[in-house]
């Protein structure tokens, strides 16, 4: 795909995601793997509901090379996960309500509820708080997305990644689903039903773990 085809179509994402209250103001950050050697991302201070394609920056994957508007202060983030993660093709970083309150708690978010849940969040897993933009923070959540695909960042939000838009559009949202179950559940006292390790090999026998699209009902 072209360069500008991809511009386009991470600006497109980032609209998406300001327009479901996934992402809002200037926070968050999106990016897509363009090839081997390099990846576009939001400019810093952008709005991604308004995010423009002179706000996508071209980044490369190796050397902290840039070309055009100065890119978000989370790319070392970005890189990481590329680096890391041959089968990474975009990455999303977003603070929506839910799963940030999850994100500033010590709340967990389990991966056996419902069909959804099980599917498209892939692996969870937490890391601590670490000052954003700091590579000590982009060396933390790249060896955490070796075996993870969905990180909770304490106290900041969440980091995501996909080998398709489509795909980890629905992680962000399924991951958000299900922080507000979680958290509603807990404020009504309603007990939640997992279910079982086997219930959930089942399921997972018949699709893809973590292969978003496949179900469909």
């Amino acid at each position: 795909m072209k360069l500008d085809s991809l511009r386009q179509q991470l600006c497109e994402v980032g609209h998406y995601l300001a327009e479901r209250a996934l992402a809002w103001g200037t926070s968050g950050n999106i990016s897509l793997r363009v090839d081997e050697e390099h990846f576009l991302i939001s400019a810093s201070g952008a709005w991604l509901g308004k995010l423009t394609p002179e706000q996508t920056v071209l980044c490369c994957l190796h050397k902290q090379d840039f070309a055009g508007a100065r890119p978000s202060i989370e790319t070392p983030m970005h890189r990481a996960i590329y680096r890391n993660r041959p089968d990474a093709q975009v990455v999303v970083h977003v603070s929506p309500v839910y799963a940030t309150l999850v994100a500033c708690s010590s709340l967990q978010i389990p991966t056996d509820l419902n069909v959804e849940n099980i599917f498209y969040l892939g692996r969870v897993v937490r890391v601590p708080y670490i000052r954003p933009g700091t590579q000590l923070l982009a060396d933390t959540v790249g060896e955490a997305a070796r075996d993870h695909e969905t990180i909770i960042l304490s106290n900041h939000g969440i980091i995501t990644f996909h080998s398709s838009v489509s795909d980890v559009l629905m992680r962000v949202e399924s991951f958000e689903m299900s922080c507000r179950l979680i958290v509603t559940a807990r404020m009504a006292n309603i007990t939640l039903n997992h279910l079982t390790p086997d219930m959930v090999e089942d399921l997972r026998g018949g699709y893809n773990a973590g292969d978003a699209g496949k179900p469909n009902h």
